[in-house]
């Protein structure tokens, strides 16, 4: 049975498309894994700007930061506060209502009957989906950690806080930025090669 790169190989292909087609597999193509299989491979990739984004956006919120009072600061670490402590309630919330939804119908397949033997297989796998759900998706021990942990902030350290976070944002995406132009160069490399062995 031919597979999506041996396909065409019936249709009368040259080595250099089938070798071409072959490269669309290989990690220097990694960034085409979701194009169609007939978009031909470039001749030279380009980096995302993704991280460029990211850097002007941070560079950006570190300038507002750094324009703010510590009497606005406090504004913002209470909102901060409240949003935290509402999203963490509404996990818990979130899970205790799933919580009952799920044993309302474990309750419904214990109760139910299977009308064969062979049928009993099917249950059990129902009852460990749901306990195995349950036990998943339902646990809350993390949020009311995190509940806990919670705590409201003074301005100065509000923005000290967000100014460190900033920071480590700001080193994270250049580092990825870097690493994003050497990983372009070396795949523009290998295709290079590749092209030229074809020749």
């Amino acid at each position: 049975m031919p597979t999506g790169y041996t396909n065409k190989i019936k249709d009368g292909i040259s080595f250099n498309q089938f070798a071409m087609n072959c490269a669309r597999g290989m990690d220097a193509c990694i960034t085409m894994r979701d194009d169609s299989s007939d978009k031909e491979i470039p001749n030279k990739f380009e980096p995302t700007d993704y991280y460029q984004k990211k850097i002007k956006e941070i560079k950006v919120e570190l300038g507002v930061l750094s324009e703010l009072s510590v009497l606005q600061a406090e504004k913002s670490a209470k909102q901060k506060y409240k949003k935290e402590r509402e999203r963490y309630s509404k996990y818990i919330e979130d899970a205790n209502d799933l919580r009952i939804k799920y044993k309302t119908m474990l309750i419904q397949v214990k109760d139910w009957q299977p009308p064969t033997p062979d049928h009993q297989g099917m249950k059990d796998f129902m009852i460990q989906q749901i306990t195995s759900s349950i036990d998943f998706d339902c646990n809350t021990d993390y949020y009311h950690d995190e509940l806990k942990k919670i705590t409201l902030l003074t301005g100065q350290q509000w923005l000290e806080k967000e100014g460190a976070r900033l920071l480590k944002d700001l080193s994270y995406h250049i580092k990825e930025e870097m690493k994003e132009q050497e990983r372009v160069a070396s795949r523009n490399a290998w295709i290079k090669a590749l092209r030229e062995s074809l020749n």
